[in-house]
């Protein structure tokens, strides 16, 4: 109990304090209350509160008998009757029990009241001075809260409509980067004909969307749906993947583990246990993957972390042959983790923008929700996304739309319909940065037959990979997200084929998601096939390459050294501004720069040549500055294959 273990040592001042009273009604008094206080360890509960009330019909200054009740009252989960009664008590014994201010702080806090919270927490500040960790959390969020009520920010939530929510409970949403395409839980507490089920059900559903709105949920079916409880998941940018938290199953670790799917020709496969190290004997849950596949947030209760609950991260090592990923590296992201719990993390498309919630910071009550941006590789300090996003209940599970303008969580806000899903707009300052999306198809250019192939986007200002797809990773068809604020490159090959590239120029940024569609037609390894290098780039009016071609010209020494028998031509093109002799001479020029470079990196000088075109083959109208761009191009073309 939480308080009855204080009133025993207690007892002698209430005797003191009660000194002015008959000897008859105090010797009644003390009596009545030992007495309550044993019925109540023995656990009779109500024989003691009837104790108490009569206690306080004989003597109402009898402040012990207030607590005591108060006690009682949160014992039994009953927080109004624990607020009078702490309130009467504290009225009647001045700054005799200052535990009490605390207490009644708590529950006024929960409650929502965060002013009388706040009035009832300073003066137990005053009167302890010095306080322990939890007071002072508890003393910070009264105070932010009474703030945050005065600056309410932007909410206006949106209910998506029944064909998501229903009577049952409706909590945790996903999303595709398309946004077409919504995964939520669902917990189903009554049957058909609405009679109380023995065992609460929880299952996954998918919603499409399209022009006429959102579909009427379905269930995912069998394997992903089993007898057992299903929850807390998150699926990967193209829809293709799923990790979710399984719990008490045969093939567990702990508690509950994490659990991933394929879906592969529109069938999900068996779940399997991620596995060690991302699952241990503890408790994991509330997966969270990047949109380009590499890191892995969940969180767990594993004995290594700072508090009870913390987020965790995992590294993306390897791919198994059938395509499915796997996560190593496990490392706690200390900088988020409280004392408390710290859940549902989300990881944005933009891959800096993390929203999560937390019980360990100063917040309006349960979990509140929180935004931090990666700023020189660790998170900014977290900010609270404000009143009335968050209340004095429990807000967690939000995810955002690529775009960064529309945010999913679940409330429970209406106690009469339980959880369901809504959406809002964010305010400007919440927003991460927008993200578009490149969607794709490949095929063979000969036959027309769609096939699998590898997949890498390069970011040509740091020549660093953003995202790899492997060809056991993908049908022929794939979707990688493309955060604003920067140029890429995207190779697509696949062995007997000559590779593909595309150029994707974000720096400027923007301000709506622009995807885009793309149809990949590989060529077959056959002399005079071609591809043309749309990330070579050269100074203007120059044969100097640019530091942005550095990934491209890695690409074309690494398909010469995986294909030994193959000599290659690096044809040089221009548009039609200035002379013949002049553009000649620029081609040829351009072409040798690329093909001195492979020879840089190993490439054997026989197997090169470079040739210039000039403005001879053009591709597009010369009269027009996007034609003669398109015109202003390097060809990369199979010479000749010596067969063996």
């Amino acid at each position: 109990m939480r308080l009855l273990s204080f009133f025993v040592s207690f007892f002698m001042l209430s005797v003191a304090i009660h000194a002015q009273n008959t000897s008859a009604i105090l010797k009644r008094t003390n009596s009545l209350y030992d007495e309550a206080l044993s019925l109540s360890k023995q656990g009779n509960s109500l024989k003691a509160s009837q104790l108490l009330r009569e206690i306080l019909k004989v003597d109402s200054t009898y402040y012990m008998a207030h607590f005591a009740l108060a006690d009682l009252a949160h014992e039994a989960g009953k927080p109004e009757e624990e607020i009078l009664d702490l309130s009467k008590g504290l009225a009647l014994s001045g700054d005799a029990y200052p535990a009490g201010f605390k207490f009644l702080a708590e529950l006024l806090y929960k409650k929502g009241e965060y002013v009388e919270a706040l009035s009832r927490m300073e003066h137990f500040a005053l009167l302890k001075r010095s306080l322990n960790p939890e007071e002072r959390l508890l003393l910070a969020s009264c105070r932010f809260s009474v703030e945050a009520v005065k600056h309410p920010v932007a909410f206006r939530p949106t209910d998506p409509g029944d064909s998501i929510n229903t009577s049952a409970e409706e909590y945790w949403p996903s999303l595709n980067a398309e946004a077409n395409g919504l995964v939520f839980t669902r917990l189903e507490t009554r049957d058909k004909y609405g009679l109380k089920i023995f065992k609460p059900q929880e299952d996954f559903y998918l919603s499409k969307h399209d022009s006429s709105g959102w579909s009427k949920a379905v269930p995912l079916g069998y394997p992903i749906n089993t007898d057992e409880n299903e929850g807390a998941q998150t699926l990967s940018a193209d829809g293709r993947l799923l990790i979710f938290t399984g719990c008490g199953r045969p093939d567990g670790i702990g508690s509950c583990d994490l659990y991933i799917s394929i879906n592969k020709n529109g069938k999900w496969t068996i779940p399997l246990n991620m596995g060690e190290p991302v699952n241990s004997g503890a408790w994991e849950s509330q997966p969270s993957l990047s949109a380009d596949g590499e890191t892995l947030l969940f969180v767990s209760s594993r004995k290594a972390g700072k508090g009870k609950k913390d987020i965790w991260k995992a590294e993306k090592i390897g791919v198994s042959p059938d395509g499915i990923p796997q996560f190593g590296n496990v490392s706690n992201v200390a900088e988020l983790n409280t004392a408390g719990n710290d859940i549902s993390p989300f990881l944005h498309a933009d891959g800096k923008t993390l929203f999560f919630a937390s019980d360990g910071r100063p917040g309006l009550g349960g979990t509140d929700l929180y935004l931090t941006r990666m700023v020189d590789g660790k998170y900014s300090v977290p900010v609270n996304l404000g009143y009335p996003i968050n209340t004095n209940r429990n807000e967690e599970g939000l995810v955002v739309e690529i775009s960064g303008e529309k945010a999913w969580f679940t409330s429970d806000r209406n106690p009469a319909k339980g959880r369901d899903i809504l959406f809002f707009t964010l305010h400007d300052s919440l927003r991460p940065d927008p993200v578009s999306y490149l969607k794709g198809e490949v095929t063979d250019a000969k036959t027309g037959k769609k096939i699998v192939a590898e997949i890498v986007l390069t970011n040509l200002l740091t020549n660093k990979i953003v995202c790899k797809i492997t060809d056991a990773e993908n049908d022929g068809t794939f979707l990688v997200c493309l955060p604003s604020g920067q140029n890429y490159g995207l190779s697509i090959s696949r062995k007997g084929y000559l590779f593909s590239s595309e150029n994707i120029p974000l720096l400027s940024g923007f301000t709506k998601d622009r995807p885009r569609e793309l149809k990949v037609r590989l060529q077959p390894i056959v002399s005079g096939a071609s591809t043309t290098l749309k990330n070579i780039f050269f100074e203007t009016n120059s044969w100097v390459l640019q530091a942005a071609s550095q990934s491209q010209l890695d690409e074309m020494a690494q398909f010469m050294k995986m294909n030994p028998s193959v000599s290659m031509e690096v044809v040089g093109h221009t548009d039609k501004v200035g002379t013949e002799a002049y553009n000649l001479s620029l081609s040829q020029k351009r072409a040798e720069a690329v093909v001195g470079e492979l020879k840089k990196r190993n490439i054997e000088p026989f197997r090169l040549t470079g040739r210039g075109v000039e403005f001879s083959v053009p591709v597009g109208d010369n009269s027009t500055e996007e034609g003669r761009s398109a015109n202003r191009r390097t060809e990369f073309m199979v010479k000749e294959i010596v067969r063996e």
